[in-house]
């Protein structure tokens, strides 16, 4: 690479759109730096889809790179440090991990998101590794919360390599119904925002009167959007309450689409105020943590056929109607400031995370040995 400018090979889970989110905040710190997407093999690339208004990406060959950044894929991070690249990986999820093939095998740094949720599960495969690095949260910089817009609803991405027909089916037993009850409840809804198919969107325009924005939304322009947010009614992904959090902006999480959703719930559960669970009837909590040591792959299995199959049953929408119907029922459209739980001095992850690439990128790391 003598006489080239140094090159971030940058790689984001191919779940939901949390990834992607971490690591636009950590780009972010980075301005100036060229960076290529891995994989670059054609397929549609989320990372490339919402980040490419804000960055210019390049092309180069992975083993070009000096340095790479890969947010929550092991597989990728395995892929990568066999090509001879050192790898900075990110895992905003550590407290999720319960197999070993769940962890990249070995990075040349393991940044770690701190949290509220404290230590790890026990048996969780971090535990004891050398190479970890605990950063504090990764959350946009606060520019202060101004309000007065109305509600925001959020769904997330909504896809995973598992999810199937499990995403429509979420959005006909939640979201088409949250937006009813709050169109008949003459509730002011400012925004339906996620990775939604055309025909959900034109179901929603045909709910919800008046103005509102309905679709995906870049990683800048929804946190605009939540800036101007009286309530925010979302899944309960971790990015987005962190946001929401930083942004003191009061929260009733939707019941959760996936396994780290479940445990994000039950971790935020005071600070969001309020959580939607699923009824007993759609989602059984004990066989989610049977089901736990597993490792993730074998519980989303369960949690997206247990969604997949309540969507087809009458009795069972009916009664996750009336449990988002409880849940929403005498909220005041602007509600009142929930307790603070992030630290604006603790949020620095992405400077932190920037700054340790950074480094790699002009005192370069050890290149890992490439297989024989």
């Amino acid at each position: 690479m003598t006489g080239q400018q140094p090159v971030l090979l940058a790689s984001a889970c191919d779940f939901g759109w949390g990834s992607v989110g971490k690591l636009r905040l950590v780009l972010d710190e980075l301005p100036g730096v060229p960076v290529a997407l891995y994989p670059a093999d054609g397929r549609p690339n989320p990372a490339a889809e919402l980040l490419a208004d804000r960055y210019r990406f390049v092309s180069a060959p992975p083993d070009r790179a000096s340095v790479a950044l890969v947010v929550n894929d092991p597989v990728a991070a395995d892929e990568i440090t066999r090509m001879g690249v050192p790898v900075v990986y990110l895992d905003s999820l550590p407290y999720l991990w319960a197999t070993p093939e769940e962890v990249p095998r070995q990075v040349a740094v393991y940044c770690a998101q701190h949290g509220p949720y404290g230590a790890l599960p026990a048996g969780s495969p971090l535990a004891g590794r050398s190479d970890i690095e605990w950063i504090e949260p990764i959350v946009p910089r606060a520019r202060g919360r101004r309000g007065g817009d109305g509600i925001v609803v959020s769904v997330g991405g909504l896809h995973s390599h598992l999810v199937g027909s499990a995403a429509d089916a979420y959005l006909r037993l939640v979201l088409l119904p949250i937006a009813e009850l709050l169109a008949d409840g003459g509730r002011p809804v400012a925004a339906v925002c996620g990775n939604l198919p055309d025909w959900a969107c034109r179901d929603l325009a045909a709910r919800l009167p008046g103005p509102v924005r309905i679709g995906a939304q870049t990683p800048a322009d929804f946190e605009a959007t939540l800036r101007g947010a009286d309530l925010l009614i979302t899944s309960s992904g971790s990015t987005t309450i962190l946001q929401a959090a930083a942004l003191e902006l009061p929260m009733i999480l939707l019941p959760p689409q996936n396994l780290s959703q479940i445990l994000n719930a039950e971790i935020y559960a005071a600070a969001a105020r309020e959580v939607l669970w699923w009824p007993a009837s759609v989602l059984d909590p004990a066989e989610v943590a049977r089901l736990r040591p597993a490792g993730e792959d074998t519980v989303l299995r369960y949690i997206y056929g247990a969604i997949s199959d309540a969507a087809d049953r009458p009795e069972v929408r009916a009664a996750v109607r009336a449990a988002l119907a409880t849940g929403v029922a005498g909220r005041p459209a602007v509600d009142a400031v929930p307790e603070r739980v992030l630290e604006p001095a603790r949020m620095g992850g992405a400077r932190q995370v920037g700054r340790r690439i950074r480094q790699a990128m002009f005192a370069p790391l050890p290149r890992p040995e490439r297989p024989a």
